[in-house]
């Protein structure tokens, strides 16, 4: 499908100004977590500190549910395989 004139130069305007913007103002782009020059130890603690949590977050989440998934199983072994009606679907059942 072909674009309409006006709305292809409109597109070309737009990309030309974000790479003159991005090429004109490089200092906006200095908010790198391991380029720690000219920034005083606090802030450089903060990066770091919301570094490792952030990294560590997904691995946590993770281990969480395949902790719960594995406690959830034997659960239901022990019980019989039998899952258990909880809530308004007990009050269904005969």
């Amino acid at each position: 499908m072909r674009r309409s004139r006006p709305l292809s130069a409109l597109l070309d305007l737009v990309a030309a100004l974000a790479v003159a913007a991005l090429v004109i103002t490089p200092q906006v782009a200095s908010a790198c977590a391991v380029c720690t020059a000219g920034r005083d130890d606090e802030t450089v603690a903060a990066f770091l500190g919301t570094t490792a949590f952030l990294s560590v977050l997904p691995l946590a989440l993770i281990g969480g549910f395949v902790w719960w998934l594995r406690r959830r199983i034997r659960a239901l072994e022990a019980d019989g395989g039998a899952p258990r009606a909880t809530g308004a679907s007990a009050s269904l059942t005969p």
